[in-house]
């Protein structure tokens, strides 16, 4: 199941893959990709696997997402 929520000009895409890892990709709102963060922790929580992608942007990237 993927999960789409928009956070501002950042959207971000979540999945669990069949090992059990989440993965969170993070895109502008024009579908330009900015960052794929995988969990190794099969037991990790996607909503905090979105926090700690959102938490490794740097100003850069937010500044082109604006």
């Amino acid at each position: 199941m993927k999960i789409e929520r928009d956070y501002g000009r950042i959207k971000a895409k979540v999945w669990r893959e069949r090992s059990g890892c989440v993965c969170c990709e993070l895109s502008d709102t024009q579908g330009v990709f900015i960052l794929l963060l995988v969990s190794a922790d099969a037991l990790e929580e996607e909503a905090d696997v979105v926090a700690q992608a959102l938490r490794c942007l740097s100003s850069e990237d937010l500044r082109k997402a604006a």
